[in-house]
């Protein structure tokens, strides 16, 4: 089974989709953990197996989870770099993610965003897979980076950190309910291997607002309203990317990453 769009599965060649005997839901946990980790970040946690559509099915029900991880280290460097001040800090934190993620999203959404050049629906499948960067990809990254470093120097410490870990997890989030209620765009991406079943986007789902809702909390009571307003906004990707392309992709994935982030982001700072 092939591996979603430009992400790293070196290190996954042997054959596994279950667990073994003896082997209860700690090593299963453990495993789509790992593999969550593999697909959305840099970091290598150990995870070796074959990626089997079942077993890719079980990772992306804890993507949220992955979400921490990035929000942490965009955290960690806003922390470390606060003493430079508020917007430098900020970029610092943007570049650390960026950094961690091996910017997977900002390509998913860079393609996205120039796939949108042709009219014609296959031309359109094509341009996202063309790895030259067009003018509506550069200017997507331009004002997507810009807004989520004015967002967050507009922040004191405590809330950034506290709104990029809640960020984080729900832009991973949405990656769940698309791949349980989108059809893939095509029948060879990684949209295809991305799919998962209502009851197991529910199940990340509640993962998801367990993680992000203490966050936000904390910073504002009012800040849980973010989990409505992103789910707004994928709804809006999901109706969208469904016209545009016929489905979902791998970069459409990640359009919707980005821009639910900054909805999150953009809902605690004017709340904060």
């Amino acid at each position: 089974m092939g591996c979603p769009d430009r992400v790293p599965c070196r290190g996954v060649t042997s054959a596994r989709d279950t667990p073994t005997a003896g082997e209860g839901w700690p090593a299963d946990l453990i495993d789509r953990v790992r593999l969550a980790h593999l697909f959305l970040t840099r970091i290598r946690l150990g995870a070796s197996g074959e990626v089997t559509p079942a077993r890719f099915a079980r990772a992306v029900v804890v993507f949220p989870l992955v979400g921490v991880t990035v929000g942490v280290v965009g955290g960690a460097a806003r922390l470390l770099a606060d003493p430079l001040g508020a917007v430098f800090a900020s970029i610092a934190a943007v570049a650390a993610t960026v950094v961690t993620t091996g910017a997977l999203h900002e390509d998913g959404l860079a393609d996205t965003a120039d796939a949108f050049g042709p009219y014609d629906r296959e031309r359109r499948l094509a341009a996202m897979r063309d790895s030259r960067l067009g003018t509506f990809g550069v200017l997507a990254l331009v004002i997507t980076i810009a807004a989520r470093v004015s967002l967050l120097s507009q922040l004191p410490l405590r809330d950034c950190v506290l709104a990029l870990i809640a960020g984080h997890v729900l832009a991973r989030w949405s990656t769940l309910p698309l791949a349980a209620r989108c059809p893939p765009a095509r029948e060879d991406g990684s949209a295809t291997l991305a799919r998962i079943s209502t009851r197991q986007a529910a199940g990340g789902s509640v993962l998801a607002a367990a993680l992000a809702v203490p966050a936000l909390v904390a910073v504002r009571p009012a800040a849980a309203i973010a989990l409505a307003v992103v789910a707004a906004v994928t709804a809006a990707c999901a109706v969208l990317w469904r016209r545009a392309f016929g489905g979902v992709t791998g970069d459409t994935y990640g359009a919707t990453n980005q821009l639910v982030e900054i909805a999150a982001l953009a809902t605690v700072a004017a709340v904060a």
